[in-house]
């Protein structure tokens, strides 16, 4: 089916325009997020396509220059709307330059098709494949909306290297602006898609990193960053399932900083969130990625050790003991010397324990250890 060009063009703009009404509606009460510059980059798309329906009616350099710069623009706004929403640093130079450089250069071969629509078609195919690079290599979160990007990558390089291919076949003649035939038809179609995907695989990549920060949010401790204790428990009940279900040891271990209420009164709480904050990176410092750390409440700390056995979870251990020890907070030029006791459960979960009872287990060999005179690890007896 062949339609008529100049009318694909405004049908284009007027679907881009209304994309980028309403994102920088939205985006421009939180300029941190990535819409505001996703709804540029849709505004500059439907500009070009405004200037594309003028080819014929007004100076070459508007209806091509200008209208080829706009569209490089707006691939450019894409790009660092990728970078944005990821939180990452944008290159601005190098994505904004290209616009610049291809501006100039149309302006140069103004005078001559084959040349400029080469040019023009190579800067785009560029600009499509740096986008493709980094939505694939540059992934911070699980999440599926980088595949629309992907998409829309490749189809917008297949459409543009139809152009490619006029060009250099020569037929460039055939993909001048006011030429309707099939070719064109599927070329603007393809554009239209491009702006869909791009648009909407960006907003779904900012819906995605918001509920990835909600979900990290809500199983961190506010104050260390680690597992709060509605996470910690989570994960013990399923290591503790694991560990029961191909009878592996799993030892559990209930950590106390020593004396952390005279470190209150003595250097003030602000200190002892420090003390907090210090021992949980120390601790996370030298635990394997395996493992899980969660604040238990207060000073307590729960640490799961799967696959460990009574040697290497005691030895494991006594190692983070001494670690910390030769490790002091330092907090408004004090040094603050730490210490912790420990309570230790390790074993193949029987068929009659329970995450409860376990825990309850490590708990009592903590007490005992602070009665033994605490800095020391304490171990349940296997029941």
């Amino acid at each position: 089916m062949i339609a008529h060009t100049p009318t694909l063009f405004a049908a284009v703009a007027l679907v881009a325009t209304i994309l980028a009404f309403c994102l920088l509606l939205v985006g421009q009460r939180n300029r941190r997020d990535n819409l505001w510059l996703t709804g540029c980059g849709l505004l500059a798309h439907a500009s070009a396509y405004v200037c594309y329906t003028l080819y014929g009616h007004a100076p070459l350099w508007l209806s091509y220059g200008v209208g080829n710069s706009l569209l490089s623009l707006a691939l450019a706004f894409y790009a660092a709307s990728l970078f944005w929403v990821r939180e990452q640093a944008v290159p601005w130079r190098l994505i904004f330059s290209i616009p610049l450089l291809l501006l100039v250069g149309l302006l140069l071969l103004l005078d001559t098709l084959e040349p400029r629509m080469l040019l023009a078609t190579l800067v785009l195919m560029l600009q499509c494949s740096m986008i493709l690079y980094w939505v694939r290599r540059r992934r911070a979160w699980a999440g599926s909306a980088h595949l629309l990007l992907v998409i829309g990558s490749l189809i917008s390089l297949v459409g543009l290297g139809m152009r490619a291919v006029a060009v250099i076949g020569g037929t460039a003649v055939d993909m001048r602006y006011d030429t309707s035939n099939l070719k064109q038809s599927v070329s603007v179609a393809i554009g239209t898609a491009t702006v869909m995907m791009y648009a909407i695989g960006l907003v779904l990549m900012a819906k995605e990193r918001s509920e990835t920060r909600l979900q990290h949010l809500a199983l961190r401790d506010v104050l260390t960053g680690t597992f709060n204790r509605g996470a910690i428990l989570e994960r013990f009940s399923a290591e503790f399932d694991r560990a029961r279900g191909e009878q592996r040891s799993l030892a559990v271990a209930m950590i106390d900083i020593d004396h952390f209420k005279r470190i209150n009164d003595r250097y003030g709480h602000l200190a002892g969130d420090e003390v907090l904050c210090h021992c949980v990176r120390q601790l996370l410092q030298r635990i394997r990625q395996t493992d899980s750390l969660g604040r238990y409440g207060g000073e307590e700390f729960l640490l799961l050790l799967p696959d460990t056995d009574r040697e290497g979870a005691l030895q494991a251990l006594h190692g983070l003991r001494e670690a910390i020890a030769c490790s002091p907070a330092h907090f408004a030029g004090d040094e603050i010397a730490l210490r912790f006791s420990v309570g230790l459960w390790c074993g193949v979960p029987s068929p009659q324990h329970n995450p409860t009872s376990l825990l309850a287990q490590a708990d009592a060999a903590l007490y005992q250890a602070k009665a033994a005179g605490r800095n020391t690890v304490q171990m349940a007896a296997l029941c």
